[in-house]
């Protein structure tokens, strides 16, 4: 009993935290399912981002999916990471967006120790900030109640933008089968959207790609001001693309912790092939809460948008 460390973290394979960091902090991971076609695989575990997104590409339409991991599956990993630490807490992706938060609250009352679980109401990278917050306080020895604090403490500060190439995926998940009628109006635009605060919104759109990218960089910036800030960048295929927009950021925003990594499989399957975002944690806060108008309101094609995209889900939707 005197090697087991106070506190483990445990979250899911939505995070795309690199696997420098999960081994460093000895940070367990609980896969999601992912469908491609008849073929189901574990995130992470039978499939690379770029394994996947070239699956992905060679569909001539769209089909693929996700599955929260079983309470067995939360249970197994709690009962490893038992093994070595008297508490866990396992951290995952918006609660209203997915079920994962329910199944991992489930699972938590079969573990061995006790566990607390966060929503960190958003996904990937700003989702892993919050990970990698509470990692740091326990591997420092912190008690439970010091790394619950820490981590929570970040929720507010994180969140994910990102610029897709075109709406098909995105429209694909959750509730939008009802909107088909209005997909070839849309499938000719790059929508920029927001995950934070356990909503997936509509930031704005583009036509041309190197606009929706300095977009990211501006919102960014008009986010954080001049707050030391963690960033990560996420790309689904063209890493030249991801280098150059983390660079912008460099030299836009006071960036004190930087990482280039792929999308995560379990959000590739909604953000699609060709996707890019930036996952970003304001060390003060954001200057603003709400998106930024880009256009000074959006037009009947942005509002057409906004209604489907609003209605997206994550990994696991409770709706499904």
């Amino acid at each position: 009993m005197e090697n087991l460390r106070p506190v483990a973290i445990v979250t899911d394979s939505a995070t795309g935290l690199p696997e420098s960091l999960l081994q460093e902090y000895a940070i367990e991971v609980v896969p999601y399912w992912v469908q491609v076609g008849s073929q189901s695989f574990l995130d992470g575990v039978d499939i690379t981002p770029a394994e996947f997104f070239k699956l992905a590409r060679a569909q001539a339409e769209p089909d693929v999916g996700t599955s929260v991991p079983s309470a067995s599956a939360f249970l197994e990993a709690y009962r490893r990471v038992a093994a070595r630490a008297k508490a866990i807490v396992s951290i995952h992706l918006a609660g209203t967006q997915s079920a994962t938060c329910d199944v991992a609250e489930l699972a938590a009352k079969s573990s061995p120790v006790p566990v607390t679980v966060i929503d960190t109401a958003t996904t990937a990278m700003a989702e892993g900030f919050v990970v990698l917050e509470a990692a740091r306080a326990a591997a420092e020895g912190a008690p439970l109640a010091d790394v619950v604090a820490r981590a929570r403490a970040l929720v507010p500060k994180v969140e994910l933008i990102a610029l897709l190439e075109n709406v098909t995926y995105v429209i694909r998940g959750g509730r939008l089968a009802s909107a088909a009628r209005l997909v070839s109006g849309l499938l000719n635009i790059q929508p920029i959207v927001r995950v934070g605060g356990n909503k997936v919104g509509l930031l704005g759109q583009v036509r041309r790609r190197g606009r929706g990218l300095s977009q990211l960089v501006e919102r960014v910036k008009a986010q954080v001001g001049d707050s030391p800030t963690r960033v990560a960048v996420h790309f689904a295929e063209v890493e030249e693309e991801a280098q150059e927009l983390l660079s912008q950021l460099k030299a836009t925003v006071n960036c004190v912790e930087a990482y280039l990594t792929r999308v995560p499989v379990a959000l590739g399957v909604h953000a699609g092939p060709g996707s890019i975002g930036v996952a970003y944690c304001a060390e003060a806060g954001f200057v603003t809460s709400e998106g930024v108008d880009w256009r000074g309101g959006l037009s009947r094609l942005q509002g057409q948008a906004k209604e489907l995209l609003d209605n997206v889900r994550l990994p696991g939707s409770k709706e499904d």
